[in-house]
């Protein structure tokens, strides 16, 4: 007599001196686990090996990456050092001139500006040179260009202030822009434009176009402390 199939498949297992054992297992769940260990362990492995390429890529980058934020980190303290150096220069300066208390009026060419206590003229000593001046027209700018060229010896950077005044007849206008008044008829030093240069600089500096037919200007270089270290008188120039 012809069986029909099973969904279970019957396994005879012979342990002597014991009688035998019949176990019936599930085809299904045979063929499952025949198929699945095999795949999970196929599946465990690429992870595996997915996630190792992955965290060797990113120790990779890591490392390639440390030189550049040393290199960053270590800018910027030179920066800050020469920051610091600057200020305490700046500091001892200030200290000197109160302990030494007022000098001589500033000269004729100051007028304009409030100098402070213990206020020096370091132009002779060029501490800082102005080339390449010129005067560019607009048609209702001026603009007005120069090269600050730091003159100091060795590698110590020069800091200050930059104040230009434009004369056309008797008008006066400033860069930095300031207005003057009955009250204020004075301009500060240390509202300038500030500037730390190594070597070169170029300064740039917008006008109003003036409706006169000639115009020139006087260059201001204070130091942090208030002390003049130069001082050019560019012009006239022919305005178009």
């Amino acid at each position: 007599m012809i069986q029909k199939p099973t969904k279970e498949l019957t396994l005879i297992v012979y342990n002597t001196p014991k009688p035998p054992r019949y176990l019936k297992i599930n085809k299904r769940l045979l063929k499952l686990l025949i198929f699945a260990i095999p795949f999970l362990l196929i599946v465990s492995l690429l992870f595996s090996l997915t996630t190792t390429v992955y965290m060797k890529k990113k120790l990779e980058n890591a490392r390639s990456q440390e030189p550049a934020i040393i290199t960053s980190l270590r800018s910027e303290k030179e920066q800050l050092s020469s920051e610091v150096e600057s200020l305490k220069k700046v500091n001892a300066n200030l200290t000197q001139k109160i302990s030494a208390g007022s000098t001589s009026g500033p000269a004729s060419a100051l007028a304009l500006f409030s100098t402070p206590v213990g206020y020096e003229d370091f132009t002779e000593k060029e501490m800082a040179k102005l080339e390449n001046m010129s005067a560019n027209f607009r048609q209702d700018k001026v603009e007005f260009r120069f090269d600050l060229l730091n003159n100091l010896e060795g590698d110590e950077k020069l800091s200050g202030y930059i104040s230009i005044v434009q004369f056309a007849d008797n008008h006066m206008s400033f860069h930095p822009q300031h207005t003057l008044t009955v009250e204020n008829n004075r301009l500060d030093f240390s509202k300038g434009e500030s500037f730390v240069v190594s070597r070169f600089r170029p300064v740039i500096a917008e006008f109003e176009k003036p409706n006169s037919l000639a115009v020139w200007y006087k260059v201001f270089i204070f130091s942090r402390s208030g002390d003049l270290i130069s001082y050019k008188v560019a012009g006239p120039y022919q305005v178009n």
